[in-house]
Protein backbone atom coordinates (compact mmCIF):
# COMPACT_ATOMS: atom_id res chain seq x y z
CA UNK A 1 0.00 0.00 0.00
CA UNK A 2 1.43 3.39 -1.00
CA UNK A 3 1.75 6.22 1.51
CA UNK A 4 -0.19 9.40 0.80
CA UNK A 5 0.63 12.65 2.55
CA UNK A 6 -1.42 15.83 2.44
CA UNK A 7 0.65 18.88 3.32
CA UNK A 8 -2.36 21.22 3.29
CA UNK A 9 -5.58 21.65 1.39
CA UNK A 10 -5.62 24.54 -1.06
CA UNK A 11 -8.08 26.23 -3.38
CA UNK A 12 -6.87 26.76 -6.92
CA UNK A 13 -8.00 29.16 -9.63
CA UNK A 14 -7.32 28.64 -13.33
CA UNK A 15 -7.01 31.63 -15.66
CA UNK A 16 -5.37 32.57 -18.95
CA UNK A 17 -1.63 33.11 -18.51
CA UNK A 18 -1.10 36.85 -18.91
CA UNK A 19 2.37 36.96 -17.40
CA UNK A 20 5.08 38.75 -19.42
CA UNK A 21 6.80 35.43 -20.18
CA UNK A 22 3.58 33.67 -21.27
CA UNK A 23 3.58 32.27 -24.81
CA UNK A 24 1.31 34.17 -27.21
CA UNK A 25 -2.09 32.84 -28.28
CA UNK A 26 -1.77 30.91 -31.55
CA UNK A 27 -4.62 30.58 -34.09
CA UNK A 28 -5.09 27.82 -36.63
CA UNK A 29 -7.92 26.62 -38.89
CA UNK A 30 -8.78 23.13 -40.08
CA UNK A 31 -11.05 22.23 -42.99
CA UNK A 32 -13.85 19.98 -41.71
CA UNK A 33 -14.26 18.40 -45.16
CA UNK A 34 -10.71 17.17 -45.81
CA UNK A 35 -9.08 17.77 -42.38
CA UNK A 36 -6.27 19.84 -43.95
CA UNK A 37 -4.87 22.45 -41.57
CA UNK A 38 -3.64 25.90 -42.39
CA UNK A 39 -0.54 27.44 -40.86
CA UNK A 40 -0.60 28.31 -37.17
CA UNK A 41 -0.03 32.00 -36.49
CA UNK A 42 -0.06 34.46 -33.63
CA UNK A 43 -1.96 36.79 -35.99
CA UNK A 44 -5.63 35.79 -36.41
CA UNK A 45 -5.94 37.37 -39.87
CA UNK A 46 -2.91 35.46 -41.14
CA UNK A 47 -4.45 32.18 -39.98
CA UNK A 48 -7.88 33.11 -41.38
CA UNK A 49 -6.47 34.01 -44.80
CA UNK A 50 -5.72 30.33 -45.37
CA UNK A 51 -9.46 29.49 -45.21
CA UNK A 52 -10.19 31.83 -48.14
CA UNK A 53 -7.36 30.35 -50.16
CA UNK A 54 -8.50 26.81 -49.35
CA UNK A 55 -12.16 27.38 -50.27
CA UNK A 56 -10.99 29.11 -53.46
CA UNK A 57 -9.17 25.91 -54.48
CA UNK A 58 -11.94 23.64 -53.10
CA UNK A 59 -15.35 25.37 -53.41
CA UNK A 60 -17.21 22.51 -51.72
CA UNK A 61 -15.03 22.80 -48.58
CA UNK A 62 -17.12 25.34 -46.70
CA UNK A 63 -16.77 24.25 -43.06
CA UNK A 64 -13.80 25.13 -40.81
CA UNK A 65 -12.76 24.49 -37.24
CA UNK A 66 -10.80 27.13 -35.38
CA UNK A 67 -8.02 25.74 -33.20
CA UNK A 68 -6.74 28.10 -30.52
CA UNK A 69 -3.61 27.39 -28.51
CA UNK A 70 -4.08 29.47 -25.34
CA UNK A 71 -1.89 28.95 -22.32
CA UNK A 72 -3.36 28.79 -18.83
CA UNK A 73 -1.95 29.12 -15.34
CA UNK A 74 -3.04 27.62 -12.01
CA UNK A 75 -2.90 30.00 -9.03
CA UNK A 76 -3.46 29.45 -5.34
CA UNK A 77 -6.46 31.36 -4.00
CA UNK A 78 -6.00 33.25 -0.75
Amino acid sequence: MAAHTVIRWADWNMSPDRSPEAPPIVHEFQCTTCQEEGPASEDFETARTWTFQHVGRNPSHQGYREIIHRFWRMNLVG
